[in-house]
């Protein structure tokens, strides 16, 4: 049986990381900025196993918000990378809004 991992947990998992990168980039910007954006990868990897099971089932109005988070991030990232944008804020604004997705949905 495979042990489900909560939502709230990945997302804190996942702020608990941008903490750390942030306190690594006062030190070495360098590793700071791969760091950053190395740690959204449970997070993307937790959505997109999440949007793969629910291939083929309906989907709730709060999984296409999810789902619309999760592509937006990843394009954000990818942005971010290759130099057209620099826009970290919005990265963490995006976190957040699904951390608040997941609060009201279980409310």
């Amino acid at each position: 049986m495979e042990k489900k991992v909560s939502e709230r947990k990945v997302l804190i998992f996942t702020i608990a990381l941008i903490v750390f990168t942030g306190l690594v980039r006062i030190f070495n910007y360098p590793l700071g900025f791969v760091l950053f954006y190395l740690a959204f990868l449970p997070y993307i990897l937790y959505r997109l196993k999440y949007h793969y099971r629910l291939k083929g089932k309906p989907k709730s109005q709060i999984d296409r918000y999810r789902f619309i988070i999760l592509v937006t991030i990843i394009i954000t990232i990818l942005l971010n990378l290759i130099g057209i944008q620099d826009v970290e804020f919005f990265l963490l604004f995006l976190l957040m809004i699904d951390f608040l997705l997941v609060i009201n949905k279980n409310n």
